[in-house]
């Protein structure tokens, strides 16, 4: 007897996604006599006691970084016709199509298969990318996985059978996709002309530098520049810096950054004018930033500053000294100041130049809130890689920033000890004063964990405000380390109801869409969210508007819960059709809750598709009987007579794991 299937899967320790996958492919396993085989490549016990309950053929793989060997492993054990693989973050929406290619021998007119991977690009599964994914065969002696990773079973023959099944596959979340488009400028051929026509008129050939930089055609911007400075040389001297500086930025951009250091020290040694300095001294600070010889950019940038106070002092130099985009404007364009000076406070903490590392934090524009808190990530990023000097030169700064004073609060805590009246009184003025979305999100974040009344902070903002910090809170944290925001859940009950709700309800649904439930925990997961948005929209609301002719005007995920609600309804009353009407339409509601619904959707298909049986305990008390006579059989050897049992028994157990994996048994060993 030959054994049409053979499917293998890895099994790392993603305990949360396996017995999804493995729970999907039992319809296959059901109707197409197969065996499951899965390589064991993680070390969590829990795993393998969730393999187990699916099959008897567990491998045990240790990890080598090879994928191939891992897959291997399992291909050297398959006894089946065909070979199909999958990873364990991987699940079938319906195997109907792949069952009916075996039931109707389909699989006798191809040597290999393929179906589609969905990868979903959010959570919420409303957004994915398909790709063809060639992941079954015809198995021959000579196949085998080639490549440690993105591996690939070669070699594969014609003719290959396209599939519309599909896994869903949740793995590439956060990939993006850049698309750019070719610039295009009207000016370049005219001013090609012209200079051919013009070849001394020396302001074509920056205008024509600059119009090759828009379009970042670095080689040709270069050469024409180079012309120009070529063509300056014995006059207009103005001109020819402004050419030199934007050799030194093209040089800049083609990464040539050794050249470009050789360039400007060329021009300083012209002494050129001091506008023409700070701009070259900019670019030397980059350059060295790039390169990361730290001790010369803090070098050039103390010059920089060295000479920008002496042009503050001297202000006529500015107007004296400017020609076209060469002026104080570019000199001061925040763009480039900031970053520069950002550029020299890494510098100073690289080389542990701390005086240096308060002087340049000390030339950030504190009082500019809407432009200073751009940088609050990235000085929060330098804090946890150069903790703990530059936290307490932030808190020590003498500048009034609602920043600093956080930081102060930090660094209040992180020394304690008899600071407590000191830390409460920094706490309260954070609570009262910080109105930065960031620095607010932070705050309550720390609140939360540390399960400190902020009463104060909630009364200043808005439920929108809320959410917003909220929603972030709950996304960046862990899903395995959450257990503080359900207990942060429960203290703000008391007071603040509608914010308590909000939250219960962006924990339940990061439960359905993080927590890969199976039936029982998903249905209870799915009704629990739903009571919590039409309870925070009961208590935000008039009735009237909640009324079922209104329920239009209410927002989607309202709308959505009332929907989920009917359908959960139908299902306890034992209409399953109709729950799974309910369903699809609540899709259509609001699709962020796609993944789930659909994943919803299969299972209660299943259920339909495999009902339990309708009996009373005589039949269950017969059916272990012939249970208890299987597993003798099986182990006495007794296989045909067995698998005959086994087929009558099947159909009236559908849902029988144990006997699923009897039927694996002894397909086996029949085949042998």
């Amino acid at each position: 007897m030959k054994l049409p299937l053979t499917i293998s899967l890895l099994a790392s320790n993603r305990i949360a996604t396996l017995e999804r996958c493995l729970d999907s492919l039992t319809p296959l396993l059901r109707q197409v006599p197969a065996e499951l085989i899965v390589v064991f490549t993680g070390t969590d016990e829990r795993v393998r006691q969730v393999a187990e309950r699916y099959t008897d053929q567990i491998i045990p793989f240790t990890w080598c970084n090879d994928f191939s060997a891992a897959r291997n492993a399992g291909l050297k054990h398959a006894k089946g016709e065909w070979f199909l693989y999958l990873d364990d973050d991987e699940w079938f929406d319906d195997v109907t199509e792949i069952c009916e290619f075996f039931q109707s021998g389909e699989c006798q007119q191809y040597n290999s298969a393929a179906y589609i991977q969905r990868n979903y690009l959010d959570w919420e599964g409303s957004k994915h990318s398909d790709a063809l994914v060639y992941r079954m065969v015809k198995r021959t002696p000579q196949q085998c996985f080639e490549n440690p990773i993105h591996e690939e079973l070669q070699p594969c023959y014609s003719p290959c059978k396209v599939f519309g099944a599909y896994v869903h596959h949740y793995g590439y979340i956060g990939s993006i996709v850049r698309n750019s488009t070719d610039k295009t400028s009207r000016n370049i051929p005219l001013l090609q002309k012209d200079i051919q026509e013009r070849p001394d008129y020396t302001k074509n050939y920056l205008q024509l530098t600059q119009e090759y930089c828009i379009e970042e055609r670095w080689d040709e911007a270069e050469e024409i520049c180079r012309k120009g400075i070529e063509i300056c040389k014995k006059k207009e001297a103005a001109l020819r810096s402004w050419l030199q500086v934007n050799l030194i930025e093209i040089l800049y951009q083609k990464k040539q950054f050794e050249e470009a250091e050789r360039e400007a020290f060329g021009i300083l040694e012209g002494k050129p004018n001091e506008l023409t300095r700070l701009l070259l001294f900019q670019l030397l600070i980059g350059i060295n930033e790039q390169r990361k010889d730290f001790e010369k950019q803090l070098q050039w940038g103390i010059k920089f500053e060295e000479l920008l106070s002496y042009m503050d002092r001297h202000p006529e130099l500015w107007i004296k000294q400017q020609m076209g985009t060469i002026n104080k404007d570019k000199v001061l364009n925040p763009d480039w100041l900031y970053p520069a000076r950002l550029n020299c406070i890494r510098a100073s903490l690289e080389v542990q130049n701390y005086k240096e590392t308060e002087y340049f934090l000390g030339l950030l524009p504190w009082e500019e809130e809407c432009r200073i808190q751009t940088y609050y990530p990235l000085l929060d990023r330098w804090k946890e890689h150069y903790a703990p000097r530059l936290q307490e030169i932030l808190a020590k700064l003498p500048r009034d920033s609602a920043y600093l004073l956080y930081q102060k609060l930090l660094y209040e805590e992180q020394k304690k000890q008899d600071k407590e009246e000191a830390d409460l009184f920094l706490f309260h003025r954070c609570l009262k004063e910080i109105d930065q979305p960031y620095l607010q999100r932070q705050l309550i974040e720390k609140v939360l964990m540390e399960k400190k009344d902020f009463s104060v902070l909630l009364n200043r903002i808005d439920l929108d405000t809320w959410r917003n910090h909220i929603s972030q809170i709950v996304n960046a944290a862990a899903y395995e380390e959450n257990q503080y925001l359900w207990e942060a859940r429960e203290v703000l009950f008391k007071e603040h109801q509608l914010q308590g709700l909000w939250l219960e309800k962006l924990l339940v649904e990061k439960k359905l869409s993080h927590g890969f439930l199976m039936k029982k925990d998903l249905l209870e997961a799915l009704e629990r969210y739903a009571f919590t948005i039409t309870s925070y929209y009961e208590a935000l609301y008039q009735p009237s508007v909640l009324q079922s002719d209104k329920r239009c005007l209410l927002p989607a995920e309202c709308r959505l819960a009332y929907g989920l609600q009917e359908a959960l309804s139908c299902w306890k009353q034992g209409q399953p059709a109709e729950t799974i009407r309910f369903l699809r339409e609540a899709i259509q509601m609001d699709p962020r809750m796609t993944g789930v619904i659909r994943e919803v959707i299969r299972l209660l298909s299943n259920e339909i598709a495999w009902p339990e049986p309708d009996a009373g305990p005589e039949f269950w008390q017969l059916a272990e009987q012939m249970r208890e006579a299987l597993r003798g059989m099986i182990k006495t050897g007794n296989d045909r007579e067995a698998m005959s049992v086994l087929l009558q028994l099947l159909p009236l157990l559908p849902k029988d794991m144990e006997l699923l994996k009897m039927q694996q048994i002894l397909l086996a060993r029949l085949a042998d």
